[in-house]
C-alpha cells in the first residue's frame, strides 16, 4: 500500500473520518427519544431503528458529515504525503502538485491547481444543495 494511489486515498479517508462521524454522530444523537422508544416499543429490532428512525431524521448531518469528510479528503496533504509520497503521475495528489508549483515558482500551474480544487468544491456544495432541494420537493409532493 505504500507509494500507492489506494494508499494515498486510504490515508486521506483516515484523517478525514472523524470528521464524518462526529457530525454524524451528532445529528444521531440530537433525535428525540420518544421516536426510538416507540420504536422499540413497536418491536422494531436495532438494525430497524437504526434503518428507520436513524438514518431518516438524521440523514442531513450525516450528509454534512459526508461533505466535510469529502472537503477534507481532497485538501489532504501530511497523511498522503507520508504514506503515498509524491511520484508525479503516479501519487501526487493535487494539493501536492500545488504545493511542488508554487515552491519551485510555476505560478500558472499553481493557479491551474487552485482552480481545480475550488470549482470541484463548488460543485461539490451545489451537488449536495440540488438533491436536498430534490428531496424536499419529492416529501413535498407525498
Amino acid at each position: 500500500m505504500l507509494f500507492t494511489w489506494e494508499g494515498a486515498a486510504i490515508a486521506a479517508a483516515i484523517m478525514s473520518f472523524p470528521l464524518m462521524v462526529k457530525t454524524a454522530a451528532a445529528a444521531m444523537e440530537s433525535i428525540e427519544r420518544e421516536y426510538i422508544e416507540t420504536a422499540r416499543t413497536s418491536g422494531a429490532s436495532e438494525w430497524q431503528i437504526f434503518r428507520h428512525v436513524y438514518i431518516p431524521l438524521s440523514y442531513k448531518g450525516i450528509l454534512a458529515g459526508a461533505v466535510l469528510a469529502f472537503a477534507r479528503g481532497l485538501g489532504e496533504f501530511g497523511a498522503t504525503l507520508m504514506v503515498a509520497g509524491n511520484i508525479p503521475g503516479r501519487t501526487q495528489t493535487l494539493p501536492l502538485a500545488l504545493y511542488n508549483a508554487v515552491q519551485s515558482g510555476d505560478n500558472n500551474a499553481a493557479l491551474l491547481y487552485t482552480v481545480i480544487l475550488t470549482i470541484t468544491g463548488f460543485a461539490i456544495l451545489w451537488g449536495v444543495q440540488q438533491y436536498q432541494q430534490y428531496l424536499a420537493t419529492a416529501r413535498a409532493e407525498k
